[in-house]
């Protein structure tokens, strides 16, 4: 069966097929052609990068550079994703909005920066678009310095970018160099005056090869960067001789297995522990930090549960769900595994879901208030939703 035209528009301009898109826009307003999401030809074609396709479908068929879709996604966030600088510069000379956030506050800037592309970031802030913007996730340094993405943090701290800024209470851009274990966006920020002393850098946090900061930068002889974190860096019992040269010489000499670097135990249970401090105040995206360090134990039903209250109290439906999911494939005779399915469910408007798994939860656990409390409202919800249907299809 042939796609629909609409279909194959979006395909087109996915591909970069200038051809096919001309082809298909003698008959067809590719202004009112969409995705489920919301998107239409001119996102598809400046997330993939394609010049001449956005340049077709603006100055030929019309489509607006600041159209959005239903996450608030613009063409300018889109070509962030990409990082063509090319596209980039098109869509904001044809009037493209270099600052408008989407719907969860992610900026073009914070898009090109968590994918490293340090040309966009750098053309982005020469529009004087502001260099520390704030979503749920920190700023575009924030971003940066947690996927390693060095060259775009240098750009951003060359451009004023507060190497020093807290969000929720315990990220610090250089907190976010340690968990990713990022000696280059480490060095930059300390040059740049991150202190290493301050809220939240903790350079005591092992990778998953159970190996901290400190550890690898002395195996590579990066004597300079040992000698910022060794003042803050607790002693470990595999490395007798705790001194900067003592550390750079077992390291540079010795294998160390990594369970020898940190107790599991003891990391397992701090995480924890943090976790649910971290939650009572409100703190849910550090809460889901210290929940994921625990990650080396994948069959604690109790975490994913708990990761996914996390998620649901970010706003972040799917991936809720997708830790509910895993809790009941753990525990699935645990009604709060079942109750927590559905309560993502209903977050993402998947009503009938979401009573299937609330009356899963309500047979484990009969005569629970809250549970029952929910399912009703589920069904209440569900059969509205059923009734909005029948006016838009009468």
């Amino acid at each position: 069966m042939t796609p629909a035209p609409s279909v194959l528009a979006l395909e087109a301009a996915q591909d970069g097929n200038l051809r096919l898109l001309r082809k298909l826009a003698k008959n067809l307003d590719l202004r009112g052609v969409k995705s489920k999401d919301g998107l239409n030809a001119l996102h598809f074609a400046a997330s993939h990068g394609h010049l001449e396709c956005c340049k077709f479908l603006v100055e030929e068929s019309g489509l607006d550079v600041n159209s959005v879709g239903h996450k608030g996604e613009t063409p300018v966030f889109c070509a962030a994703i990409d990082g063509s600088v090319r596209v980039f510069r098109y869509v904001l000379d044809r009037g493209g909005d270099p600052a408008r956030p989407h719907d969860r506050g992610s900026t073009p800037l914070h898009c090109a920066a968590d994918h490293g592309h340090d040309e966009a970031v750098r053309l982005l802030l020469s529009q004087r678009v502001h260099v520390d913007p704030l979503n749920y996730r920190g700023a575009p340094l924030h971003l940066a310095a947690s996927k390693g993405q060095d060259k775009a943090l240098k750009v951003l701290l060359e451009h004023g970018a507060d190497p020093n800024r807290v969000v929720n209470h315990i990220f610090s851009p250089l907190m976010m160099a340690c968990c990713a274990h990022s000696l280059k966006c480490m060095k930059l920020l300390i040059e740049a005056g991150a202190d290493a002393n301050g809220a939240g850098a903790d350079p005591n946090i092992p990778n998953e090869h159970g190996r901290i900061p400190i550890m690898v930068a002395a195996a590579r002889g990066q004597r300079e960067l040992v000698e910022i974190l060794f003042p803050r860096t607790k002693p470990m019992p595999c490395l007798p001789d705790w001194s900067v040269d003592g550390i750079i010489r077992t390291m540079r000499s010795v294998h160390i297995e990594p369970q020898d670097a940190i107790p599991v135990e003891q990391e397992v249970s701090d995480a924890k522990s943090k976790g649910k401090e971290a939650f009572a105040k409100g703190d849910y995206l550090t809460a889901v930090y210290f929940y994921t360090l625990v990650n080396k134990f994948p069959l604690d039903a109790t975490l994913f549960a708990n990761r996914s209250l996390c998620w649901l109290r970010q706003l972040e439906g799917d991936r809720a769900l997708l830790d509910a999911q895993q809790c009941r494939l753990l525990r699935p005779g645990w009604a709060k595994a079942w109750y927590r399915e559905g309560a993502a469910l209903s977050f993402m408007k998947d009503y009938k879901g979401a009573v299937d798994a609330f009356w899963g939860a309500l047979k484990l656990d009969p005569g629970n208030d809250e549970v029952e409390n929910t399912l009703r409202e589920a069904i209440e919800c569900m059969k509205r939703a059923a009734r909005s249907e029948e006016d838009k299809n009468p």
